[in-house]
């Protein structure tokens, strides 16, 4: 038995080297080297030619499947060829057949969902918008009330009774001022626009202060009977705007006819001015010019009464 099994490997042996003798090593470009293989690596292979010279490496896998087939029997080539070999058609059609059986998970079931308006809004988003909504509701009556110059809290009420609707009736109604007053209120408005009108004129501006102690312009020369005029805080907030709105003549550099016998005594705190001219006026304090020539400055804060008079008072 020894002796068959070395025959049959020699057998073997003699097989392979004569198949390699002589063979054609075919490539997928077309090319093809006749001769003996050489060398094998995982690159490729090198064959010896007929004519004795050595190909270049023949990368695997440029060579045809016929010719991958014939090295797979060779025990150089054999295990850098498997790789490279294409499995059988039946082995393929057999592994396609095969059905993978899917394994569904176990689902976790929703809970059912309310669809619609109403749940939607007594969701705690809706519930959220239509507070907001309410609010802007409301908003919007109290601002209405004011244009309209009706009662806040009656437009309020009805509006948060008939949202929207009730701002849009008010909305719609005209102002409480359009509808007819009392005759006396009637001339007092009459009054008061004949009195701004006569503060306007030009009479009333070449009075100057003098107009404000009851003293008008052809009354020049009766100024030092004047009663004078008392301004003190509390009644009167003494600021920039205030000796602007009541001493406009005071800021000339030369007086009036009219006022040119007035003075302010100015009592700021332990000290008392008597001017005849507002030199300068800030936001915080004001420069009086004395009959002396002098300017003293007077904080607002200091002032405690203002009082315009004659110069001889």
């Amino acid at each position: 038995m020894r002796w068959l099994r070395q025959c049959a490997a020699v057998f073997y042996l003699f097989a392979v080297c004569v198949s390699a003798l002589g063979a054609e090593f075919k490539t997928v470009t077309g090319d093809v080297y006749k001769g003996e293989l050489s060398a094998v690596d995982k690159d490729g292979i090198v064959v010896r030619l007929e004519s004795g010279d050595f190909s270049q490496k023949i990368d695997w896998a440029k060579l045809t499947d016929a010719t991958l087939t014939d090295l797979r029997d060779n025990p150089k080539a054999g295990r850098f060829v498997e790789p490279y070999l294409a499995e059988p058609e039946e082995t393929v059609a057999i592994q396609q057949a095969k059905e993978i059986a899917v394994k569904q998970p176990t689902r976790v079931e929703l809970p059912a969902v309310r669809k619609g308006l109403y749940s939607a809004l007594t969701s705690p988003n809706g519930i959220i918008l239509l507070a907001a909504l309410f609010l802007a509701n409301l908003y919007g009556a109290y601002e209405i009330a004011r244009f309209k110059w009706r009662p806040v809290a009656l437009v309020c009420g009805v509006s948060a009774v008939a949202p929207v609707i009730g701002p849009i009736i008010f909305l719609l109604l005209h102002r409480a001022a359009e509808v007819e007053v009392p005759n006396a209120t009637e001339e007092a408005v009459e009054t008061a626009t004949l009195s701004v009108a006569q503060s306007s004129s030009p009479l009333a501006q070449g009075g100057g202060a003098a107009s404000a102690l009851g003293i008008s312009k052809g009354q020049a020369t009766a100024q030092a009977e004047g009663q004078p005029k008392v301004f003190k805080r509390g009644e009167f907030t003494f600021n920039r705007r205030f000796f602007e709105t009541q001493f406009p003549s005071f800021f000339r550099v030369v007086a009036s006819e009219a006022d040119k016998d007035l003075v302010l005594d100015v009592a700021a705190g332990k000290k008392s001015v008597v001017a005849s001219r507002i030199s300068r006026i800030a936001a915080n304090e004001i420069h009086f010019k004395t009959a002396t020539n002098q300017e003293v400055t007077v904080m607002f804060s200091e002032i405690a009464e203002v009082k315009l008079r004659p110069k001889d008072g």
